[in-house]
């Protein structure tokens, strides 16, 4: 293992244990970890991020490079992974996992802080490795990379994911339907993903000026906004109880 993959891996271990320590505080908090069936929605989410992380890694990657992330895949090794991928396949295996165990509530707002945090410290060994690397900029804070002066883009993402776990942070207290937290999170992440894309350098898979992860954010992005925009069934269980007690005056 060379240098930079060990501070990568220190980094992305890091992340990972920040992450655990503070979804566990959630978890408590919010009376997830009382259910046994729990863990199991936690073991599955964790397979599915993992296979998501290598499977998005083809918005990235030229056909012909494919087979090499297979390889990758087989011998388990560290590089070539996706947080889009990461984040897709996690929600969705997670969700077929609370199926199979017969989890029925909403689990991801324990997750709504943690995720953030481990993220923006996985973006620092990025840097460490000069992965994930930015385009070529004349810019003051700019970093050499891959041979030229480039924008840290590693580093404009781990800010803002700080920044999003804070907001996260401050509004996680205040009454709202179950879940709502977890795709506000999402919801930002997609956000700054978005903006960060216009400073990446890589080649990857796209559509005129768009990556292709911009335009996965941008479609996740509007399932979110509908579905925020949509009152979830308790919340309007709620609603109907307060007005039959009269309590919807105006």
């Amino acid at each position: 293992m060379t240098r930079a993959d060990a501070g990568y891996a220190a980094f992305v271990l890091v992340g990972a244990a920040a992450a655990f320590a503070i979804r566990t505080l959630e978890s408590n908090r919010l009376g997830y970890s009382a259910d046994d069936r729990y863990r199991w929605v936690g073991v599955s989410s964790m397979l599915g991020a993992f296979i998501g992380a290598k499977a998005a890694m083809a918005l990235y990657l030229s056909p012909a490079a494919w087979t090499q992330l297979l390889t990758n895949v087989v011998d388990l090794q560290f590089a070539g992974k996706s947080v889009l991928g990461a984040l897709t396949g996690g929600y969705l295996f997670g969700e077929l996992g609370k199926r199979i165990v017969g989890v029925r509530y909403s689990t991801g707002d324990a997750l709504a802080v943690a995720l953030p945090v481990g993220h923006a410290i996985g973006r620092m060994g990025c840097t460490w490795a000069e992965c994930c690397y930015g385009a070529v900029a004349d810019v003051p804070w700019a970093v050499v990379s891959h041979g030229a002066p480039r924008h840290p883009v590693q580093l404009y993402e781990s800010a803002a994911c700080f920044a999003l776990a804070g907001a996260t942070w401050t509004l996680r207290l205040r009454p709202r339907p179950a879940g709502v937290l977890f795709r506000r999170y999402l919801l930002g992440y997609a956000a700054i993903r978005f903006a960060t894309e216009f400073f990446r350098g890589e080649p990857q898979v796209g559509v005129g000026v768009l990556s292709g992860a911009q335009i996965y954010c941008l479609l996740v992005g509007l399932v979110l906004v509908a579905s925020l925009r949509v009152p979830s069934r308790s919340a309007r269980q709620i609603r109907s109880s307060t007005r039959c007690r009269g309590g919807d005056d105006h």
